[in-house]
């Protein structure tokens, strides 16, 4: 009995731009040695996105806009790796250290509702959070003076030390991961990132 051969969507018009040939080749013409030369972790996304263009049709601007994304996920989640198991040393984690930082230099009082908002996460989970950090002396909380259904919460001495140690430890590591990295070349990082921030904020 006859094979039939499998039927692919059919492919976009040929790329154009400096990815183009890279998005047209086949996985196994991709030269590993000029793949090292832009990270294996963006080399990685490139090999993924090449294999569903195998299937699935997709403009060049969807390209780029996935290449960014993923790049910009990946680093995220391997800087918050690194620096937990920094950190560890010292007691605390990343999660701990943000909370503590914004309460201790957003020179205002927070209530759990601002917390949550500015780190992204859930109520209750912010809620845990301050009980874990007013339990180990890292906080203070208090009920609002103009309004007593709320409660804000203050750094304590004990907190600030703690921050000093955690940022001892992830100033070195910063050094470690961006000193090599042209200075205008950060800041043209960070200005884009801040447009993607802003931008997610507004869709939220």
């Amino acid at each position: 009995m006859t094979t039939e051969p499998k039927t692919r969507v059919p492919r976009s018009s040929r790329k154009r731009g400096p990815n183009a040939a890279l998005a047209d080749a086949p996985i196994e013409d991709v030269d590993d040695s000029e793949m090292s030369a832009v990270g294996r972790v963006i080399a990685d996304a490139d090999r993924r996105l090449i294999n569903y263009q195998k299937y699935f049709i997709s403009d060049t601007d969807s390209q780029q806009h996935f290449r960014v994304t993923r790049v910009l996920v990946s680093a995220a989640r391997r800087w918050r790796k690194l620096a937990n198991e920094r950190v560890k040393a010292v007691g605390q984690t990343m999660a701990r250290w943000e909370t503590l930082f914004l309460v201790g230099f957003s020179g205002e009082d927070l209530s759990q509702s601002d917390l949550a908002r500015l780190i992204s996460v859930e109520g209750p989970t912010m809620v845990r959070m301050l009980d874990i950090l007013a339990r180990d002396g890292l906080i203070e909380r208090h009920q609002a003076d103009t309004d007593r259904r709320f409660t804000t919460n203050r750094i304590t001495p004990k907190g600030t030390v703690v921050i000093g140690e955690v940022m001892a430890v992830t100033n070195k590591l910063r050094r470690e991961v961006l000193s090599d990295i042209d200075p205008e070349k950060l800041e043209i990082c960070v200005d884009v990132l801040s447009q993607i921030i802003r931008k997610l904020d507004t869709m939220r």
